[in-house]
């Protein structure tokens, strides 16, 4: 019962935070944490106060070369799992890419909810502050300065400086376009990069 009511005050917590503007970098600030510490320690996701919004597998696309379409290789179904809070513009997934040798790469990222209202330029301020706040913390021994290609108007990034315990190189970083004429973009989390590294898959796979 302790356990229930701390987990419902704590969703109430964050759907209030959620609903205010000014505190999306706080929302953020929570939901990435809570991403990067789970793909570092190769441990469960902490979800306590979110939803299971639930498997399900994603087709990626065959990947091609610049200025061909035709595939270098096969597409690929990964799993993911979604988490929310009811309201917030942010949404939780988990990702596992296939098995290989019985090992499983993952990611965590951060994607704006289905409807949500897309990120604004004051907004993206907000989020590169404190992604830059989170970088500064954390620039220790066990962590080394990365930054991405400059791509969108907004392109940071952190690197574990060692592996994780699957052996893995884990980056995390912080994308944002509010500047070109599509609509905004957002992308945030960490992931694992070596494609012979993993750990034992959580989620269900075909």
């Amino acid at each position: 019962m302790r356990h229930i009511t701390l987990s419902v005050l704590l969703n109430l917590a964050l759907i209030a935070s959620a609903n205010a503007g000014e505190n999306i970098s706080g929302v953020w600030r929570d939901l990435f944490t809570r991403c990067r510490v789970a793909v570092e320690t190769g441990k469960d996701f902490d979800a306590m106060g979110l939803r299971d919004l639930g498997e399900s597998l994603r087709i990626a696309a065959p990947p091609t070369m610049a200025g061909s379409t035709k595939a270098i290789m096969p597409g690929y179904d990964v799993a993911e799992q979604r988490w929310g809070i009811p309201g917030d513009r942010f949404v939780v997934v988990e990702t596992e890419y296939p098995p290989h040798g019985g090992k499983t790469r993952r990611s965590c990222n951060l994607e704006l909810a289905p409807q949500a209202k897309p990120i604004s330029a004051d907004e993206e301020s907000l989020l590169r502050a404190a992604f830059l706040a989170e970088r500064d913390k954390l620039l220790d021994g066990r962590y080394e300065h990365w930054n991405p290609d400059p791509i969108f108007s907004t392109n940071l990034g952190i690197r574990l400086a060692g592996n994780n315990v699957n052996g893995c190189r884990v980056v995390s970083l912080l994308f944002i376009d509010t500047q070109s004429n599509f609509p905004s973009f957002l992308q945030t989390g960490s992931g694992e990069q070596d494609g012979t590294c993993g750990g034992a898959p959580r989620l269900i796979h075909p």
